[in-house]
């Protein structure tokens, strides 16, 4: 018996204290969190350059406005260009130079700089009498008349000189240019046929 109980180990107790954890003070936890949001930070950053989207973001140009034609100003007409002296005129230079009368009626074409002709034709006949107001005064009737736009509005139509000889032809731009005046002129002409009816019918 006493054998078995010198044999017999005492029982060891163990003791387990409770850990006490401490709330870490502002400095630890700045310490901590600090090294995180940075690293985060930097990561969100680096991943936002090499985007191609940002990396290669070019601003666009601003669209250039256009530009606006100026519209080509016509020169007034003189007040003693009335009908009657317009009139005249015209007859002036039918007689002068009949051979630029066209066969189904109006003129031919003439040519461009044909004022700058006219005026040495005068220097050299001082006997025809015709001023150069006068011819001024005509040729901007007939070059306004529609039978003319009609002609001068086909481009590669031979032009005309004071002598009644070919001289150039009517260009492209020139051809456009005489058909958006003849639609001004029709345009016009029809308005004034509506009023002219509208009166009659009243």
């Amino acid at each position: 018996m006493g054998k078995h109980q010198e044999e017999r180990k005492t029982p060891v107790i163990v003791v387990k204290k409770r850990r006490t954890f401490s709330e870490p003070s502002l400095s630890e936890k700045t310490d901590i969190i600090a090294p995180v949001f940075t690293e985060q930070t930097t990561e969100s950053v680096s991943a936002g350059i090499n985007s191609s989207a940002v990396e290669k973001h070019i601003p666009e140009a601003p669209a250039r406005k256009k530009k606006k034609k100026k519209k080509k100003h016509s020169f007034p007409r003189p007040s003693h260009w009335t009908r009657e002296y317009t009139h005249e005129c015209v007859e002036k230079i039918k007689i002068l130079f009949p051979h630029l009368r066209a066969e189904g009626g109006g003129f031919i074409p003439l040519k461009i700089g044909i004022n700058n002709d006219i005026s040495a034709f005068l220097a050299e006949h001082p006997e025809t009498e015709l001023t150069m107001d006068e011819w001024l005064c005509a040729v901007s009737c007939i070059t306004s008349r529609r039978v003319y736009l009609q002609r001068t509005a086909v481009a590669g139509v031979p032009r005309y000189g004071l002598d009644g000889h070919p001289k150039g032809q009517v260009s492209e731009s020139e051809a456009q240019s005489a058909g958006r005046r003849l639609v001004t002129l029709e345009q016009k002409l029809l308005r004034m046929q509506a009023q002219q009816e509208n009166i009659s019918g009243q």
